[in-house]
């Protein structure tokens, strides 16, 4: 039996039970939650936002820096819980011989690389209280590019999945739990999504990874009727005073993360 042969009544009862292991050794689960492809104010990207505000939980919202971000600084503005955060300079695939998609050939020069990343950082931090937080297209990071952010004002990279070890300073702050499946977009499924909070709860209390923050990523304009649906139920219990966990924002992450031994 897998966790998707369970009910999700029985999957948020192991939640709650491995929340309640974390209490018995004094220690509070951190999340964080990450929107990307953000570009201009649209219906879907109101509405996340409005979701935010209503449960009081922090949002990093990945932008794309590419076009004039003046409309979309505006719509968040006078939303403290929001931040921006870089997500690539474009959005543009230039990889694909490669195998894989990435903004990036890997072959580029460092230099022009930290380049663009740096224009497209001045257009974001211009106009947003954008947080230093790169999270890359496709969740896709060459040696190149990594090595191109030492050359910027960058202090975290936010990918998909385990955070890998850094020697170059550079923080990791990422994303675990995805709502949706690709190819095509829908969501993922309650019993899926729920299982995966549960075995990155588990996994980091085995480990002692007390503090490394667990990462909830969405994508506003492909949320579907189901996935929006469960966005709300799961916010609304994980953001209940009992339930146990603390959400937390991209800045702050980044000064507990570069604090971490």
């Amino acid at each position: 039996m897998t966790l998707n042969d369970l009910t999700t009544p029985v999957i948020w009862a192991m939640i709650r039970g491995e929340i309640g292991a974390w209490k018995r050794a004094g220690r509070s689960p951190r999340f964080w939650w990450r929107d990307d492809d953000a570009r201009r104010p649209t219906e879907a990207l109101d509405r996340l936002l409005k979701l935010s505000e209503a449960h009081a939980v922090p949002l990093a919202l990945a932008v794309i820096p590419d076009v004039d971000l003046s409309d979309l600084a505006t719509m968040i503005a006078d939303r403290p819980l929001i931040r921006a955060i870089q997500h690539g300079c474009d959005h543009v695939d230039r990889n694909r011989a490669g195998g894989f998609s990435a903004e990036f050939n890997p072959a580029s020069p460092v230099a022009e690389v930290a380049s663009a990343v740096n224009t497209a950082w001045e257009r974001l931090s211009a106009v947003t209280r954008a947080a230093p937080i790169y999270a890359p297209p496709w969740n896709v990071m060459t040696p190149n590019v990594r090595r191109a952010l030492l050359e910027t004002p960058i202090r975290a990279i936010s990918l998909y999945g385990a955070a890998g070890a850094a020697a170059d300073g550079l923080v990791s702050i990422n994303a675990h739990v995805d709502v949706m499946k690709w190819r095509p977009a829908r969501f993922r499924g309650e019993a899926a999504v729920l299982g995966r909070v549960w075995r990155q709860l588990r996994a980091r209390r085995k480990d002692g990874r007390w503090d490394e923050p667990i990462g909830l990523l969405t994508h506003h304009k492909n949320l579907d009727p189901a996935a929006w649906k469960f966005l709300e139920i799961f916010l609304e219990r994980a953001t209940a005073p009992n339930f146990g966990i603390r959400w937390r924002g991209a800045a702050e992450l980044i000064d507990a993360r570069e604090a971490a031994p």
